[in-house]
């Protein structure tokens, strides 16, 4: 299984100027083996915008629009997970679309841990985590804001997860989320972390990149820059000498992060 993680800023033009980069990352992504590439969070869409125009902008990911995503997916046959705006009748949510070849529709992920005020405002929070199966492997999906919580990634591991797949839109100052939060989190999970974020400039927020493979062996650790776009990738890997925390906590009966569960069940 290899993974891949596409840093780059949204383009003017909207969604239909998106999509032909994703196009393009994609015949990248399969040019370099990879089975399943994270795009940044609200790449498609873009990311910040007055909160007047957040619902005019997700009215454009219309059925339409996924149906030609999907259409991308199976030409290609790489899986991708793209951050999105989404139009429903409650309101606009910031998602993650998981496209898989040969399937109808997109699983969705909602995310749950809303940053700032601004998102609180014009976004509906997701109440529900997703994991997925693919090529023999388990995937959960976050979104930004959501891995800084160790509760939300603990959770997506005692449920089975291999990685986490993270569209990102992390801006400065916040260096220390990719240079010490993500590593972290894979290796007190013993699991990969795949970081998406954007870089340049989108109102008043500048992203800092750094996007980033993440395992349980900081050295094998793949980061990107902070202002270079394109993709990086790596075969998921499982180093049976890390450290599993999770069984620690199982067999000594150490109190469990609050949410945490073997119960979840993949979509």
């Amino acid at each position: 299984m290899r993974i891949g993680v596409w840093q780059d800023e949204t383009p003017s033009g909207g969604v239909g100027a998106a999509r032909k980069i994703i196009a393009a990352a994609l015949g990248e992504a399969k040019a370099d083996g990879v089975d399943i590439l994270v795009f940044p969070e609200c790449f498609l869409t873009g990311y910040y915008r007055d909160a007047a125009e957040v619902s005019p902008c997700a009215a454009a990911v219309t059925p339409d629009e996924i149906t030609a995503l999907q259409a991308l997916c199976d030409d290609t046959g790489i899986a991708f997970v793209l951050g999105s705006y989404l139009p429903t009748a409650a309101g606009t949510e910031n998602v993650a679309l998981v496209f898989r070849p040969a399937t109808r529709e997109p699983l969705i992920y909602r995310k749950r841990a809303l940053f700032g005020e601004w998102e609180k405002t014009v976004f509906q929070a997701g109440s529900a985590p997703l994991l997925f199966d693919y090529k023999d492997t388990r995937f959960a999906v976050l979104i930004c804001f959501d891995v800084e919580f160790p509760e939300l990634v603990r959770e997506a591991a005692q449920a089975g997860a291999q990685a986490v797949l993270v569209p990102t839109a992390l801006m400065a100052p916040e260096h220390w989320v990719p240079d010490i939060i993500v590593p972290a989190r894979a290796i007190e999970n013993k699991l990969t972390v795949a970081y998406a974020n954007r870089i340049g400039d989108e109102g008043h927020f500048t992203y800092i990149g750094k996007s980033q493979i993440s395992g349980t062996d900081v050295k094998n650790r793949v980061v990107h820059s902070t202002t270079a776009s394109g993709l990086i990738s790596a075969e998921l890997a499982s180093d049976p000498k890390a450290m599993d925390y999770i069984r620690e906590i199982n067999s000594q009966g150490l109190p469990r992060v609050g949410g945490a569960t073997e119960d979840l069940q993949p979509s």
